[in-house]
């Protein structure tokens, strides 16, 4: 930077921190006087005050009007802004002023080319960390269209299961409606059965009560004929009593008759009773093994109804689980596309930061130049 181009007359700038310009003019020339060289720190420890960003621009002023006063007619204001009074330099502060600013100049090429070089390496190491990052975002993107491709086929693999369940569905209530049908259908006829049983067993008691009552009649007949031929018997016995001896014989073969009427009537109603027996236990028997038919038929009945509850409740579990499937995917596939979206906002946003960056130490050589 050329030291003339500056403006001959400095006007003092006031700190946001309380410094002026002046006191770090003033702080430089007294630190150049005593033969150091004017930093920022020793001008701070010098005023007492001020930060680094602010003494900073302020030196920097001091040195770009240093090479004018020093080769120029040798005078310099230790405050042109207040007093604008001035003095002439001896001649060893010039020297050693001019050896400073030498020194100064030598010292600012190198921090600047160390600067440069920083620079180009922090701007290395960003290009290095976005080609890096770039790649990442590639291969996230890669991930992300993998992912996507993975749920597509997992949608379409979803929607060919619910197709195949709803086919079996389907199937499963046609088959519980046919089953349905067949039980119904096999309960009408248990019932036909049950009747047709009922009517036999009413019909067997009707016989059984005719039969008894027709036991009941030849015993009660065969016990008329056994008194009416007992008295009949008495009044033989009577009329012949004075022939005891022809009527007893007589008399002991009506007793064995008679004792074998009794017992013909007595196996008579045992037979009867037996018969009477027989029919009550057929009876039995048959109401037993209606009863058992009955039960078997509600029991097959109450698990076909339960089969049809069961395969309806898998049906509407099938249809949840597929609604749900359904809007899980949704979800991951706006998710993915949301991502899809930052991802590519993000690669724009890193190639306008390249851009600029590339663009940067072009704009900064100019300036150097």
């Amino acid at each position: 930077m050329d030291p003339r181009s500056s403006s001959a007359n400095i006007v003092p700038i006031r700190s946001g921190r309380g410094i002026q310009e002046a006191q770090v003019r003033e702080a430089a020339d007294a630190l150049l006087q005593e033969g150091l060289r004017p930093t920022i720190e020793r001008v701070r420890q010098k005023i007492g005050s001020g930060s680094p960003n602010t003494v900073s621009p302020m030196l920097e002023r001091w040195f770009a009007t240093l090479g004018r006063r020093l080769g120029g007619d040798g005078r310099h204001s230790a405050q042109s802004s207040s007093s604008g009074e001035a003095h002439q330099l001896p001649l060893a502060i010039v020297q050693a002023a001019q050896q400073f600013w030498t020194v100064a100049q030598r010292e600012a090429d190198q921090v600047q080319i160390q600067q440069t070089e920083a620079t180009r390496r922090a701007l290395e190491l960003e290009r290095t960390d976005l080609a890096h990052r770039e790649t990442e975002l590639q291969q996230r993107h890669a991930s992300f269209e993998q992912a996507r491709v993975a749920l597509d086929e997992a949608l379409t693999s979803s929607r060919q299961a619910v197709t195949a369940m709803e086919a079996q569905m389907q199937a499963q209530q046609l088959e519980s409606a046919r089953l349905l049908s067949a039980s119904e259908a096999e309960v009408r006829r248990l019932r036909k059965a049950l009747d047709e049983a009922l009517a036999s067993k009413e019909a067997l008691r009707e016989k059984s009560a005719m039969e008894l009552q027709a036991q009941q009649r030849a015993a009660s007949e065969a016990e008329d004929r056994h008194l009416s031929h007992e008295r009949r018997l008495l009044s033989d016995i009577d009329r012949e009593r004075m022939a005891a001896r022809q009527v007893t014989a007589e008399l002991d073969k009506a007793q064995k008759k008679h004792a074998t009427h009794a017992e013909d009537a007595r196996n008579a109603l045992s037979s009867v009773q037996m018969a009477l027996q027989d029919a009550k236990t057929a009876h039995r028997d048959a109401a037993a093994a209606s009863s058992l038919r009955e039960q078997a038929m509600q029991v097959e009945l109450a698990a076909l109804r339960e089969r049809a509850a069961g395969a309806e409740q898998r049906a509407t579990d099938l249809a949840s689980q597929i609604e749900r499937l359904e809007t899980q995917s949704e979800r991951e596939i706006a998710s993915l596309q949301a991502s899809h979206a930052l991802a590519n906002t993000s690669l724009q946003r890193l190639g306008a930061q390249l851009g600029g960056i590339e663009k940067a130490p072009r704009g900064r050589k100019k300036v150097e130049r």
